[in-house]
């Protein structure tokens, strides 16, 4: 293999890597977007949304075209759950409430995973191929392919909503002053548990696809 088709297979390889990271990172933009703070939890998440489809794999022998969208619903509920019982408390605090609340649930999470049935080391098998599609010089494995395509979809998603979207741009302004948000008329409280849900559907995606 020549030095450039080496060069051009490592670069399409850290960009197809990179967009599956950048799926994550949505749930880190999605609770910024919305409350100021950065959710030190969002790995977590990522863990426990990956426990959920190997557990209903491997515990409950659920397939897999339905565990997935139970793991999607599972996160959104856990979403849901977490800003009515723990962070509806904080709006209108300090952001660096939001921001030790998150931290401790990481820990929290963390602590929990290897105490349930479904910790370990368990395969996501997804139904797709083992050997990479042959593009020239490029090997591009088809989880990578997979996990990239979804990726660029979310992003342009979540793009054009926060940028054209009403209540997108409602999410952008309770971020900025939560106070004067409230006074506007905005229901700061539906947004946070809205940022919230959406980060466990990102997170419920990337647990699947770094999972497999």
């Amino acid at each position: 293999m020549l030095e450039w088709q080496f060069t051009l297979l490592l670069l399409s390889n850290g960009v197809l890597i990179g967009l599956m990271y950048a799926l994550i990172a949505l749930g880190f933009v999605l609770v910024y977007k919305a409350t100021d703070a950065v959710n030190f939890a969002q790995g977590e998440f990522v863990m426990i949304s990956g426990f959920v489809v190997a557990g209903c794999l491997g515990v409950w022998g659920v397939p897999l075209w339905l565990a997935v969208p139970l793991a999607l619903v599972s996160m959104v509920a856990f979403g849901f759950v977490l800003e009515r019982v723990m962070l509806r408390k904080l709006i209108g605090r300090p952001v660096i409430a939001v921001v030790m609340a998150t931290i401790g649930l990481a820990s929290i999470l963390r602590g929990i995973g290897p105490f349930t049935i479904f910790s370990g080391t368990k395969p996501l098998p997804l139904p797709l191929r083992d050997e990479p599609f042959v593009l020239g010089p490029l090997f591009v494995p088809p989880i990578q392919l997979l996990g990239g395509v979804i990726s660029l979809g979310f992003l342009a998603g979540f793009g054009w909503f926060f940028l054209k979207s009403r209540k997108g741009v409602a999410m952008r302004a309770v971020a900025d002053n939560q106070q004067v948000a409230m006074a506007m008329g905005i229901d700061v409280e539906r947004y946070f548990g809205l940022a919230w849900a959406m980060t466990g559907v990102v997170s419920a995606l990337g647990g699947v696809l770094w999972g497999n």
